[in-house]
């Protein structure tokens, strides 16, 4: 009787991991599914897919985290945080998950947090986009009235990306912030240089008339 109950149990166990395997499999099509529409700018099936592979396996903090970024590409950054949230609760480890939260609270202007959640991104390993969590970081620090943190932290993402208009433009703002107006002139001239018919461009040369370089 105990080597039958033994091998019911064993039998049971091997069903139940194979059921689980299943709903894996499961979760991960309806995510490739949704990766699918968005590579299609389809975005509301996307979610759809997204919330079923949420649904199927709950414990996925990618599913979780990839919702909140269609969330917040469409305008809906509260939402998007509460998604934010859960994933890196699920996976306290999951550098993009805090970057992406940072991201989320700096849109709801909550910079205080939005600093925090950058910093412990940036203090993981995995992070895959330092240059703009750093950027991103310095514009929270920017706001923060923290300017020279916010002109070290800029400093360093431009020497991350030669290239990144964005934080060519921020550094001129905390350079203005703390009226050094002809570096500003010359980052807001490099921000310009870098895609002059950009909205970051065409931002960089008001910025320069306003400190009266025409």
């Amino acid at each position: 009787m105990l080597l039958s109950a033994l091998s019911l149990l064993g039998c049971a166990s091997a069903s139940s991991q194979q059921a689980a395997e299943v709903q894996k499999l499961q979760a991960r099509e309806a995510y490739d599914r949704a990766l699918s529409h968005l590579n299609d700018k389809q975005p509301a099936p996307a979610m759809t897919a997204l919330m079923q592979a949420i649904n199927v396996n709950p414990m996925s903090a990618l599913y979780r985290d990839t919702l909140g970024l269609v969330m917040l590409d469409l305008g809906q950054p509260d939402k998007a945080l509460e998604r934010f949230k859960q994933a890196v609760e699920l996976d306290p480890n999951y550098a993009d998950a805090h970057f992406h939260l940072g991201t989320a609270l700096a849109e709801t202007r909550q910079w205080a947090e939005a600093v925090k959640s950058y910093r412990r991104g940036l203090e993981l390993p995995t992070l895959t986009i330092p240059e703009s969590a750093n950027q991103n970081l310095g514009l929270a620090l920017y706001h923060l009235k923290r300017y020279q943190e916010a002109e070290q932290t800029l400093r360093f993402a431009i020497k991350l990306d030669p290239k990144m208009q964005l934080a060519y433009y921020n550094l001129g703002l905390v350079l203005v912030a703390e009226e050094r107006r002809e570096e500003a002139k010359a980052v807001f001239r490099q921000a310009r240089q870098l895609g002059p018919d950009s909205p970051v461009g065409q931002a960089a040369q008001d910025r320069l008339k306003a400190l009266g370089e025409g």
